[in-house]
């Protein structure tokens, strides 16, 4: 049998349409075919969780909402960066709303909880009741450190733990020490080996360089600090970019949140990596999770905190992935604010319990609020702008063997920590700040450059003046 013309553009129509089939299902994956469900229900988040995080809870609660309501819900993550942006955000966007009015998102999920007393206290939030069981369950406080508002604006979603991360063979080939406290990040062996990401521009980092201030006291802790990163190189951006630069060997030891330190260490076998919590300064803060005022979507975001809180949502933080009753397909490997689940004996990679193993100080998240961006202010104008600087008077310094005398004015806090406190109640606008800022790092600029001149020169150990506060 003969195809006439007419069948041969037939058959080649046919396999050009196939072919076209073929070209989509490559392009555009399973998506083309396995169409989700149609949402009944949608629920706006904002959030700083990387993808691991949104995606299992996203699932599991999906999952969950469907059981109790008969519903299918859309979970839409906004990222509009770390908790200092986030502030911003909602700063701006509930200044253009209505007055009791909200901005279109539902809920805060994610973040430190430092920033938060603020923000409620400007109407961010709407009160959110936990129900006489689950509040048996969930404690107020975790040693002074504040689990949820005694209004119930917001609450603790899950801790974390904060130290630093060290490559044990890169260490061995330097003959370099093993790190076990915070001050041996800052000894002169260690300069040029230590990674930090940018204090004001991770709230992770920021978060870490925080628990060091009120661990030691300010003026400890500030030289601490500094005598820290003269030995950073250069910095990252990110908190997670430590791990990586330690476990690659460009780095020996920088400071780190313990879930970041434990995803090369638990999922990638990274027996070379070891995380350190110091003992003195032993610490877990806590990320949040909050309804914002005016939700579009009120019973979806009161159900969505229902279950970060209940015991479903809790074990997703512990357990390994693949587990029964733990994520899917991602390691979370965050500590859960409530005490029972670590009473369960369910598998888990985590080693810690915050709640017997108790820190060594009582962190104040609400100073660490209360100074946030004055923190920020000051580390970007004297340790992150006036950065070569320092570098290049701690080497001087370390060269003329005058770590002692030298070393100690070169990392000296600017000004006591109740003058910055008062700095930061004045509440100064964007271009005070600045002005200020530039104040400050010229002041370091300056001061560095003594205490380098006199390191070269043999000279003694310059009159220190304090920096500006206005």
């Amino acid at each position: 049998m003969t195809v006439g013309g007419s069948g041969i553009a037939a058959v080649r129509a046919l396999w050009m349409a196939l072919f076209g089939l073929l070209i989509a299902a490559l392009a555009f994956g399973p998506a083309l075919f396995l169409r989700e469900p149609p949402a009944d229900e949608e629920l706006l988040v904002i959030s700083p969780h990387w993808d691991g995080i949104k995606r299992e809870f996203g699932r599991a609660f999906t999952s969950r909402y469907l059981k109790d309501t008969g519903k299918h819900i859309r979970v839409v993550w906004l990222d509009v960066g770390n908790t200092g942006e986030i502030r911003k955000y909602l700063t701006e966007r509930f200044a253009q709303a209505q007055p009791g009015a909200g901005i279109g998102a539902d809920l805060l999920f994610g973040g430190g909880m430092d920033l938060l007393p603020d923000m409620a206290a400007r109407n961010y939030f709407e009160p959110y009741v936990l129900s006489p069981e689950l509040a048996a369950e969930l404690p107020a406080d975790l040693n002074g450190l504040e689990l949820r508002d005694k209004q119930d604006r917001y609450h603790a979603a899950c801790l974390s733990a904060f130290g630093f991360v060290y490559n044990k063979l890169v260490l061995k080939r330097a003959g370099l020490p093993a790190p076990r406290e915070w001050e041996d990040l800052g000894r002169p062996e260690f300069q040029g080996w230590v990674s930090s990401g940018d204090p004001t521009l991770s709230g992770s980092v920021h978060a870490a360089y925080e628990v060091v201030l009120q661990g030691q006291g300010w003026e400890r802790g500030f030289s601490t600090l500094a005598r820290m990163v003269s030995n950073v190189r250069a910095f990252n951006e990110g908190g997670s970019s430590v791990p990586r630069d330690v476990s690659l060997g460009q780095a020996a030891v920088g400071p780190c949140i313990d879930f970041y330190a434990n995803a090369p260490i638990r999922r990638q076998g990274a027996t070379h990596l070891q995380l350190v919590v110091p003992v003195r300064e032993g610490v877990v803060t806590a990320d949040c999770a909050a309804i914002l005022r005016g939700p579009s979507h009120p019973a979806a975001a009161r159900a969505f905190m229902a279950f970060v809180l209940s015991e479903e949502g809790q074990r997703l933080w512990y357990q390994p992935r693949g587990t029964d009753g733990g994520p899917a397909d991602y390691d979370l490997e965050r500590l859960p604010v409530m005490p029972r689940i670590y009473e369960l004996g369910l598998p888990t990679n985590t080693v810690l319990n915050p709640f017997k193993t108790l820190a060594a100080f009582k962190y104040d998240n609400k100073k660490g609020g209360a100074r946030w961006g004055v923190l920020n202010d000051l580390w970007r104008a004297t340790l992150i702008e006036a950065h070569e600087d320092l570098w290049n008077a701690r080497r001087a310094v370390i060269a003329a063997g005058r770590d002692g005398d030298l070393g100690a004015a070169l990392v000296r806090a600017p000004f006591g920590e109740e003058a910055l406190l008062q700095v930061a109640r004045k509440r100064l606008p964007p271009d005070e700040r600045n002005a200020l800022r530039n104040k400050w790092t010229a002041w370091a600029r300056a001061w560095y450059r003594t205490i380098e001149a006199a390191a070269k020169t043999r000279g003694a150990v310059p009159e220190f003046q304090p920096g500006p506060l206005e």
